[in-house]
């Protein structure tokens, strides 16, 4: 859960890929085409993620780009169906839904997305049976967890969210009931209101966790957040590793490396083993990077104990 022992890491994948790489094996596989790799965009992190995910699997790759928009490149489409794919993995928001959208009629195309934020929000396993994918975000159990690691004290986690953010809501309420923790939620419809919003908690709540919300997600908003949490000598947990670095006191989330190790373990269960990815649904990452703020900590007066703190992949100190 942690993200420290690599190793293990790869050995729980290879227990999930069960796999023999053996010429038998791979001549199972259909004949039809190579696996569509679909980009929506050229973003660095998208193209490192194709590469690594290419050379993970040792199976014939195509790369396909949306370069953000689908009206600049229209027969990208026709394009990427013609080379008959057995697979198509979607990397980010943008590719995830188009991926869905034109395998409707052509659900003998499983799909695998990756990379996408608060995925629960772009409804892509509804009224389909072939996508599966890997979840850009840690489980909201996961992350209170590593919070009350570093902060025992911990019984009420405030948030604000969106009507986008429902369904992660109504999971994170039944996480933070199993644990023993109470949500303290409320709602906003626009970027404007944070403020407003997180002012009407504040004084009923131990720690604050940011959802990967689009409505919440804007530089001003966090830069407030980051200057208020301080003064309010308040645990703000983000789930990004700039929040961190910005000044948030710690951020859980996945660890990105592994991210191809994962897709490739998938695809290959799917296409060699014959898995059915109906069953697959959205996977929790296998690796969690923890990075804790060390001056933030320290202006909060957050005790942090020892073996949280060796449990931390990153301190920062600035």
């Amino acid at each position: 859960m942690l993200g420290k022992h690599p190793i293990l890491n790869k050995l729980i994948l290879l227990l999930l890929a069960t796999v023999c790489w053996t010429g038998s094996a791979l001549a199972a596989l259909p004949t039809a085409g190579p696996i569509a790799i679909l980009l929506s965009d050229s973003d660095a992190a998208y193209q490192e993620q194709a590469t690594a995910f290419s050379h993970e699997v040792d199976l014939p790759c195509q790369l396909f780009n949306l370069h953000g928009d689908i009206n600049n490149d229209p027969g990208l489409k026709d394009r990427l169906l013609h080379a008959k794919p057995v697979l198509i993995y979607a990397l980010g928001a943008k590719a995830a839904y188009l991926a869905k959208l034109w395998t409707r009629e052509r659900q003998e195309i499983p799909v695998l997305f990756a990379m996408v934020l608060n995925w629960p929000r772009y409804h892509l396993l509804n009224d389909q049976t072939n996508i599966a994918g890997i979840a850009a975000e840690m489980s909201p159990g996961t992350q209170f967890v590593n919070m009350t690691l570093f902060s025992p004290k911990v019984k009420r986690i405030g948030l604000l969210y969106s009507p986008s953010s429902t369904t992660l809501l109504e999971l994170a309420r039944k996480e933070a009931a199993l644990l023993g923790l109470e949500l303290v939620a409320e709602p906003i419809e626009r970027s404007q209101d944070f403020q407003r919003g997180f002012k009407k908690i504040t004084g009923r709540i131990d720690a604050f966790w940011v959802l990967n919300d689009p409505v919440l997600y804007t530089l001003e908003n966090l830069d407030w957040l980051e200057q208020r949490c301080l003064n309010e000598r308040l645990l703000c947990v983000g789930q990004s590793q700039n929040l961190a670095k910005a000044g948030l006191t710690l951020s859980v989330n996945l660890d990105a490396s592994q991210i191809a190790t994962q897709a490739a373990a998938m695809a290959t269960n799917i296409l060699v083993n014959h898995q059915q990815i109906r069953d697959i649904k959205v996977m929790e990452p296998l690796s969690t990077q923890l990075l804790l703020n060390l001056k933030s900590a320290e202006r909060i007066g957050l005790a942090i104990p020892p073996q949280a703190r060796n449990m931390a992949t990153t301190l920062i100190d600035q």
